[in-house]
């Protein structure tokens, strides 16, 4: 339930949560240096679609553009990472956030024993597309000319930077690694559910695009 009214991402709401502290004391030091300033801009900083995900995330919302295939931490300004790292991606302090994509075959289940953060989130991502490509996974590949052709050639261009020539999951997005935020889709999150598994409330659409 939002106890915050429309807006649960102003300037005050969110360091009223229990173990949530203000900026000044979440990064002692930080918030004097020129030029970064804390989170939460202005009470109108916010999804107009999605109100209770952070707007850093959500697709409506967000100016944040990274690359996948990169940690966000190494992609993403300081000036944009830092002040919003550690704010809780769902205003309802979820400690389960699933994140589904129509780019890829896999749920990836973000768990914590405290509520699940942007950061969680970013990380999530990254380490899961970072994973070694299946046997079975392969044998789907192998059945789709066109994807086959699109993973061997994102393989081999990210093997000349960093050395690796085995398939990663990450290869199986071809150029769409940009990551542009998240999205709803029911019908889709609802068909997208392996039968037999427990749904997630907060089950996200990670939206993605080559630019």
């Amino acid at each position: 339930m939002n106890h915050w009214g429309a807006n649960p991402w102003g300037p005050a709401a969110f360091y009223q949560q229990p173990g949530f502290p203000p900026p000044q004391q979440a990064f002692p030091g930080f918030w004097g240096q020129p030029g970064w300033a804390p989170p939460n801009p202005g009470p109108g900083f916010h999804s107009a679609k999605y109100p209770m995900l952070n707007p850093i995330l959500a697709s409506d919302s967000t100016q944040v553009r990274y690359d996948v295939r990169k940690k966000a931490r190494n992609e993403i300004a300081p000036a944009t990472y830092m002040p919003n790292r550690g704010m809780p991606a769902i205003a309802s302090s979820a400690a389960h956030v699933r994140l589904i994509c129509k780019a890829f075959p896999w749920s990836i289940d973000v768990m914590s024993n405290a509520p699940v953060t942007v950061e969680g989130v970013w990380d999530a991502l990254y380490t899961a597309l970072q994973q070694y490509i299946a046997d079975s996974e392969w044998g789907i590949i192998i059945g789709d000319k066109k994807l086959r052709e699109t993973v061997e050639k994102a393989a081999k261009k990210r093997g000349e930077s960093d050395g690796d020539t085995k398939l990663k999951r990450i290869d199986w997005l071809g150029a769409n690694t940009i990551f542009k935020g998240l999205d709803r889709m029911e019908e889709f999150t609802e068909l997208r559910l392996l039968p037999g598994t427990e749904p997630c409330a907060e089950t996200w659409v990670v939206k993605l695009g080559s630019s």
